[in-house]
């Protein structure tokens, strides 16, 4: 008798090992799929200019989706809503994110695939930094809202102190 119990607490302890060696596999592959997806490079206030200059380019005058305001410490979002079932083009497959922060002097690029998107917090959107939030849910907006646009200018923002953010689907 004594055996079989042995048996079965070994099996025990195997499986546990297994569960916790697949869950560290998953969290890896994450991690290294996320650090694929995000690029970051020094830049200039100058050559951060040129390299969103060269992004925004495709998109000549086309106004960002989402405009963000701030007057007297308050900040106002304008949406250009779409018609419910009005897609613009092809649905895009990645969304783009390009940020500059000029007090680290660095430039960081995300590409997330839609797929990816659609799968966290029920297709909401939040990005933030230490002075802005937003949140497309705050919005009311969805990742298939966003797809319906088509590749689109989603975002251009210029922060009082220098800070840029430009999203935009492709």
């Amino acid at each position: 008798m004594a055996v079989k119990k042995q048996t079965w607490i070994w099996v025990g302890v195997a499986v546990a090992g297994v569960l916790i060696l697949g869950f560290v596999a998953i969290v890896a592959a994450g991690v290294l799929f996320v650090a694929r997806q995000m690029e970051t490079e020094p830049a200039s206030a100058v050559s951060a200019e040129k390299a969103f200059a060269d992004a925004r380019s495709r998109f000549d005058g086309q106004t960002p989706i989402i405009q963000i305001e701030e007057r007297d410490g308050m900040i106002r979002t304008r949406i250009d809503r779409l018609p419910p079932d009005d897609p613009t083009g092809p649905l895009p497959e990645t969304m783009h994110v390009m940020a500059y922060d000029p007090e680290e002097g660095r430039i960081v690029r995300v590409n997330l695939p839609f797929w990816l998107l659609r799968m966290g917090n029920r297709g909401s959107l939040r990005f933030s930094s230490s002075n802005t939030r937003l949140s497309f849910e705050h919005l009311n907006l969805t990742v298939d809202d966003i797809a319906r646009y088509g590749p689109a200018l989603i975002v251009d923002q210029k922060m009082p102190k220098g800070e840029r953010v430009l999203i935009w689907t492709q």
